[in-house]
């Protein structure tokens, strides 16, 4: 059960993006409608006035709908006598419920995790104050993101929850607390900028705009400084990705998140002509008529155990077929041991480093890895 809600969540989350780089904006604020344009981010926009700020959340999966607009108002203020529609949310925010550790790494982020009182699923949040709190009883544990217990987030009472919307699922009973909900699809976004300037988002609800703003100014910076780098190798090494889960082997499309990604550190992938988003649902002959001759094979999973070549072959003796099992180019991030999903939306700068230092090793000499290992025998 712990593999298939961790396979689902990782699909949720990285093989649903997709590779088109968003136009660049320039980030301005307009003296006559006050309007915020992000830089790379797409899913949400920002009106702000004297009195509030609005924030439209779209509907990723249909462009031209809104999906929510929210209504920020300073707490210490009246509230005003006339307010455009969209729920009000009196800032900054002093609790909140999170239904992922990507809310959480969020909300650490920017210095305010101490409002956290509730989260969904602790058991997949690997981020040592959440653990804590959930140990000492300050942060509660609300039971599964699908179907929180009602009950206890009425006793808990917070002013908000985060949540990721699914397309076409609703929020089940949790909606009738008229706790409000903030909906943050930022997976939906079609750079790695694009969602890490989510953090933005993140910021209006709990006053911290200008420290997210140079986070993310930080992040871009690294982040482009490594596809710099990258654009003078010589070469660019082909790469394919993890492995199979019941039989099926779950390969992300040329079009999504993670793809461009790849490109960005300087690689080639196996299904760059395969340009959906989403994951490609694929048997092992398949993979290995394409894949065998790749140069690397990267690999995430979540065991108390790393993987080694031995115990890989274990679990299908066709992996040894590949040439990149054979010439021990296998690299592997056990994620019960790094925070790669925890960091992917906040700091993809410092995954994509990892990416570059695997693949153009001479272009970052004494760097190490944060995230993938070498696999071992």
């Amino acid at each position: 059960m712990k593999l298939i809600k961790f396979y689902f969540y990782l699909f949720l989350l990285t093989l649903s993006f997709s590779a088109c780089k968003g136009t660049e904006k320039d980030r301005v604020v307009s003296p006559s409608d006050s309007q915020i344009r992000m830089e790379y981010a797409q899913g949400f926009t920002v009106h702000k006035t004297n009195d509030y700020t609005e924030i439209t959340v779209r509907n990723p999966w249909d462009t031209l709908k809104v999906l929510q607009k929210y209504i920020l108002v300073d707490r210490t203020k009246e509230l005003p006598s006339k307010l455009p529609e969209g729920i009000i949310i009196r800032t900054p925010l002093k609790s909140v419920a999170a239904y992922s550790s990507i809310h959480c790494a969020a909300l650490a982020e920017l210095g305010v995790q101490d409002i956290i009182t509730g989260v969904c699923e602790p058991d997949y949040i690997n981020l040592p104050f959440v653990k804590k709190g959930i140990s000492d009883n300050t942060i509660v544990n609300l039971g599964q993101a699908a179907a929180p217990d009602v009950e206890k987030a009425i006793m808990l009472s917070p002013e908000a929850i985060l949540a990721a919307p699914i397309e076409g699922a609703t929020f089940g009973a949790i909606e009738k607390t008229k706790i409000p909900i903030i909906q943050t699809p930022d997976y939906m976004e079609k750079s790695a900028l694009g969602i890490a300037e989510w953090l933005r988002f993140y910021a209006y609800f709990v006053g911290k705009e200008d420290l997210a703003d140079s986070l993310f100014t930080a992040t871009k910076t690294n982040y482009n400084a490594i596809i710099e780098k990258t654009a003078t190798a010589n070469s660019k090494p082909s790469v394919m990705l993890d492995i199979m889960f019941n039989n099926i082997w779950y390969m992300a499309g040329g079009g999504s998140f993670v793809v461009s990604m790849l490109h960005d550190a300087g690689a080639t992938y196996i299904w760059d002509d395969v340009k959906t988003t989403g994951s490609q649902r694929l048997s092992f002959e398949s993979v290995l008529d394409k894949g065998e001759k790749s140069d690397f094979w990267l690999i995430k999973y979540n065991n108390t155990q790393n993987f080694t070549y031995n115990s890989l072959e274990k679990e299908n003796k066709g992996y040894a077929q590949f040439d990149a099992f054979k010439n021990r180019s296998i690299y592997e991030c056990n994620m019960s041991k790094a925070n790669y999903y925890e960091d992917l939306t906040i700091h993809p700068d410092w995954i994509l480093k990892d990416f570059a230092i695997i693949f153009h090793p001479d272009l970052f000499e004494g760097e190490i890895t944060k995230y993938y290992k070498k696999m071992n025998e």
